[in-house]
């Protein structure tokens, strides 16, 4: 058993870069045009209840076990084996599918004559490397990554509503269509990507030094990347019009072109780009890291770093091979996905879980009080 090597505050980090990673490039909720932020903050309350189903899974399992060891304790040994490895063949494919957006977003935005598998082949060095530094580096990066990108965005959020581009009036009326947008733009897209995705965490917990801390104000950190997410979706909206921000790829990064703060603070967008492709590289190493510990686990290597050159391998492989062409990408992405392979990981076979360890929880309790009696 591993020695628990991070703190609460350096996990929340993780959670909150996590959950902005390409969710901030990508301009989410556009589906319900004006009324995004609505959308996302609907999403926001949710994924704040996803967040301590999974909590309540991971107690219910026991605190200090592996993600593995609890599907085990579950379904069965045999079955748990099976599902733990489809989930970390699920994190492996949703590594390669953050690789394939951050390789599309620095290819359009700044580095256009460079090749896509070379910007994917050099991310994937910087998250082999994190990965084999261990779960310390990556928690301390995390915590001082996020209090540069919190920053950034919070400078840039301050510069734009000074504006004389941005309307409020481009964010009325409210509901113009009817609920449904919203409803269609929450199910199953926003409350699976980017809130659903923290099921991965459940890998990390085992390394918490205080447990009982990051379960009580674990929270908070699902709460301020939704808050940034809504005031980004506002921003995109009140400054481009909800029309403009569902047409661009990437409607944040057209957002920030608008800076011009006194003929002085301008051309953000490059600075932007490194802030945001430092969360999507922790995106990628916090999948990496849980499929590559949980199938060195599986496999029984004595050192999970011998897994890194093969898990990533594959990460490469499925990016360069089936993630070239970027509006099918996003097709998958966004519509395909969330809907026949996020809700089976994300609630089905969490649900499913929970409950198989309840039952055997209170199985347990009847037959002590039996004992007793």
């Amino acid at each position: 058993m591993e020695i628990k090597k991070i703190e609460t505050l350096e996990l929340a980090s993780m959670i909150i870069l996590f959950q902005l990673g390409s969710s901030i490039v990508l301009g989410m909720g556009m589906e319900a045009k004006k009324d995004a932020w609505m959308a996302i903050g609907i999403a926001t309350a949710i994924g704040i209840a996803i967040h301590f189903c999974y909590v309540a899974l991971y107690r219910a399992g026991g605190t200090g076990k592996t993600f593995t060891r609890i599907l085990q304790d579950a379904f069965s040994r045999p079955v748990g084996i099976v599902i733990s490895t489809l989930y970390y063949l699920y994190f492996l494919y949703l590594a390669a599918r953050v690789t394939g957006d951050f390789a599309f977003f620095i290819n359009e935005v700044i580095l256009w004559s460079v090749s896509a598998w070379v910007i994917k082949l050099s991310i994937l060095l910087l998250v082999a490397y994190v990965c084999y530094l261990d779960i310390e580096t990556l928690g301390r990066s995390s915590q001082a990554l996020t209090l540069i990108m919190l920053t950034f965005l919070i400078l840039v959020i301050v510069f734009m509503f000074f504006l004389e581009d941005f309307h409020w009036t481009n964010l009325r009326p409210m509901l113009e269509d009817g609920f449904s947008p919203v409803i269609k733009a929450v199910f199953p897209t926003l409350m699976t990507f980017p809130f659903g995705e923290v099921i991965v965490f459940i890998c990390y917990y085992q390394y918490l030094t205080k447990f009982s801390t990051f379960q009580k104000k674990g929270w908070m950190a699902v709460l301020i990347s939704g808050v940034t997410l809504i005031i980004i979706a506002v921003l995109n909206v009140g400054l481009l019009t909800a029309d403009l921000a569902k047409i661009f790829t990437f409607p944040f990064m057209k957002t920030i072109e608008h800076i011009n703060f006194l003929n002085f603070i301008r051309h953000l967008e490059l600075l932007a780009v490194l802030v945001f492709t430092i969360g999507g590289l922790i995106k990628i190493t916090i999948f990496s890291y849980a499929g590559i510990q949980g199938l060195a686990e599986i496999f029984k290597l004595k050192k999970k770093q011998m897994m890194i050159i093969p898990f990533l391998l594959a990460v490469y492989f499925i990016s360069a091979a089936f993630m070239n062409n970027f509006v099918i990408h996003l097709y998958i992405g966004l519509k395909i996905v969330p809907l026949y392979v996020h809700l089976v990981f994300q609630f089905l076979i969490p649900i499913l879980c929970l409950v198989m360890l309840l039952i055997k929880i209170l199985i347990k309790k009847w037959k002590r009080r039996n004992l007793k009696a």
